[in-house]
């Protein structure tokens, strides 16, 4: 089942199908309830990742989406660097995955709310999960943020290293940011469509 439904939504589902199940045998066929169980079942779809390279140095997208941001920054951990946020819409696939082989160094969890992502407050104010971690001897940094249809914020498995496309979590409607070195070679432009597994950049 975990090929096809994260496990993030099995709990609700159960509970929908269990209560569409209920009022069937004792009442009548709700449709209503048999739509909320399809939207369930579509916004809790599952995939895993189509790795279009192999090379170690190739830096793939963790996720399905849009590329909303990319552009020279900096951060007090981190210094100057390249952002590359992309963001996950409710009907994009939100399994979301390792875009490199990487050894985490450091998570760091800050709890928050789940306001609409558009909103200007919403990056300062909503839940987010910050990933320190090398590749390649190099430090790249991951930013998780919820968006306003999650309700918590968790990796699967917390291992110290990851191989790329392996299972982080799932996101309805949040966005990653990946902070990478400044000569970082991107691959893509600002508002392409992406899947998760394709190519994003390389470290150089």
């Amino acid at each position: 089942m975990s090929r096809f439904i994260a496990k993030e939504g099995w709990a609700v589902i159960f509970i929908t199908l269990v209560l569409l199940l209920l009022i069937w045998i004792f009442g009548h066929f709700s449709f209503v309830l048999f739509l909320v169980l399809l939207a369930l079942l579509f916004l809790f779809r599952a995939s895993k990742p189509n790795l279009v390279c192999d090379d170690k140095k190739a830096i793939l997208s963790p996720i399905d989406g849009k590329i909303t941001r990319i552009e020279n920054a900096y951060y007090e951990d981190f210094g100057e660097c390249l952002e590359l946020n992309i963001k996950n819409a409710f009907y994009d696939c939100g399994s979301l995955s390792s875009p490199i082989k990487m050894q985490l160094e450091k998570l760091t969890l800050r709890h928050g709310l789940f306001l609409c992502s558009e909103l200007e407050v919403a990056k300062k104010m909503n839940e987010r999960m910050v990933i320190h971690a090398l590749s390649s001897g190099k430090k790249i940094i991951m930013r998780i943020y919820a968006g306003s249809l999650d309700r918590k914020l968790k990796l699967c498995n917390n291992p110290h290293n990851l191989d790329s496309g392996d299972r982080m979590g799932f996101l309805l409607n949040g966005s990653v940011s990946l902070l990478l070195p400044k000569d970082t070679r991107v691959h893509v432009g600002l508002n392409d469509e992406i899947k998760s597994g394709s190519l994003l950049a390389y470290l150089s």
